[in-house]
């Protein structure tokens, strides 16, 4: 496409020659590095697309090869000025563009990044606004070490970060850490591990403290697990040293989630009535304008937009945006749901359940689902049975007067 505009603003001719020597003819074209292109064979001659600048240099060719040429057309922007030499506005007219597409060429009109996983592309336009970084800005006030190092200082994750303004678009490349940017402290506080959720125990770690529960016993939400109170005893049983400690251990037990929704016996439909309505809109900064078939039957229409920023070159972004507008007409009304919609319902929601306790960390072990029916509704209702760990700690704030008081004694 590039090289396409390039041609046509140099201008171009397209000729027809004849002769007995065409390929002498193509061959020192070639070698004259001559810019020759749809090339095809015509009759007893060829015919060509050349630049009008190469045009000139054709002549010695021509003689060298004892061909005969004959102009078929001409084209490009030489010859589109010198036929409106004495059209004014439309001189002004071109005039205009050029000093429009100028005068866009000094602001940002498109930012982009690359590299960027853990942050994402709303985090960090944000941070540009912050900065006064925006859409629309003059190029010049951007300054790339200042926002090179700032992203640095603001996000530790980012190890390295490469920004840069080319055309009209201001392009942001990092790379981020993979590893920790800081070893976490160890936490020494003494505390107790106690159950999150209520079920049966059917795994134990226990790296630091006393076990309260054993393997198969079932335990409610808030017991104690693992006990941070360690008594330390003589020869003779006998307590003497109350230790406290971090506790510390994976406990796992086998846990029940149940679940219930009602729904309405009858539910909304929307079905396409086949008509459809196509459209484009025009976005240009704050101005937008919108054009669309007209609906004299007054239905009800879906919509749908797919939105495009137009750009001359792969860096020449422009404040334009065009969009193609697609919709299809509708007509909604009541019925009761059918049981495969019924089973499509329950399916998702029992989808949905899953998802929520596996992002978790929750091994599922079973799940079941059913359907409940009723005069004027109907019911969902499920239980998944799973397995996962339900330690939590709980801080023992009361513990340094008790160990005094044991050191004494």
């Amino acid at each position: 496409m590039q090289n396409g505009i390039f041609r046509w603003a140099a201008g171009y001719v397209h000729v027809r020659v004849a002769g007995y020597s065409g390929e002498r003819f193509f061959n020192l074209c070639k070698s004259a590095q001559l810019d020759c292109w749809k090339v095809r064979r015509q009759g007893d001659g060829y015919c060509f697309t050349i630049s009008l600048k190469d045009f000139f240099r054709l002549r010695p060719i021509l003689r060298k090869s004892r061909m005969s040429m004959r102009v078929l057309a001409r084209g490009g922007l030489p010859f589109v000025l010198r036929q409106n030499r004495k059209r004014k506005a439309l001189a002004g007219a071109v005039l205009s563009f050029f000093a429009l597409l100028y005068v866009m060429s000094l602001f940002i009109w498109d930012v982009s990044f690359d590299g960027n996983r853990r942050y994402t592309r709303e985090v960090l336009l944000d941070y540009l606004e912050e900065q006064g970084i925006r859409y629309g800005m003059r190029k010049s006030r951007v300054s790339c070490d200042d926002l090179e190092e700032g992203l640095r200082s603001r996000f530790p994750e980012i190890t390295w970060v490469s920004a840069r303004v080319s055309g009209t678009r201001l392009l942001v490349k990092l790379k981020e850490n993979q590893v920790l940017s800081a070893i976490p402290e160890t936490d020494s506080q003494p505390c107790d591990i106690e159950a999150s959720s209520s079920g049966i125990v059917t795994r134990m770690i226990v790296r630091q403290g006393k076990a309260a529960v054993k393997i198969g016993d079932e335990v409610e939400a808030g017991q104690q697990l693992v006990a941070g109170q360690l008594s330390v005893k003589n020869d003779a049983g006998e307590v003497v040293r109350t230790a406290w400690v971090h506790a510390d251990g994976d406990i796992y037990a086998r846990t029940v989630y149940e679940y219930a929704m009602e729904f309405p016996g009858y539910h909304k439909v929307d079905v396409k009535t086949g008509k459809k309505r196509q459209g484009m809109v025009l976005s240009a900064g704050p101005w937008q304008f919108t054009i669309l078939m007209p609906d004299f039957e007054k239905n009800v229409w879906n919509y749908r937009t797919d939105i495009t920023q137009l750009h001359l070159f792969e860096d020449f972004y422009l404040p334009i945006y065009v969009g193609k507008i697609s919709g299809e007409a509708y007509v909604s009304y009541e019925r009761p749901y059918t049981d495969q919609e019924k089973e499509q319902v329950s399916e998702k929601l029992r989808q949905d359940q899953i998802k929520n306790l596996m992002e978790k960390g929750v091994q599922i072990i079973e799940n079941n689902v059913k359907i409940q029916e009723y005069d004027d509704s109907w019911k969902v209702e499920g239980t998944i049975v799973a397995e996962e760990q339900i330690g939590v700690k709980r801080y023992i704030t009361e513990y340094e007067e008790t160990r005094e008081t044991d050191e004494r004694d």
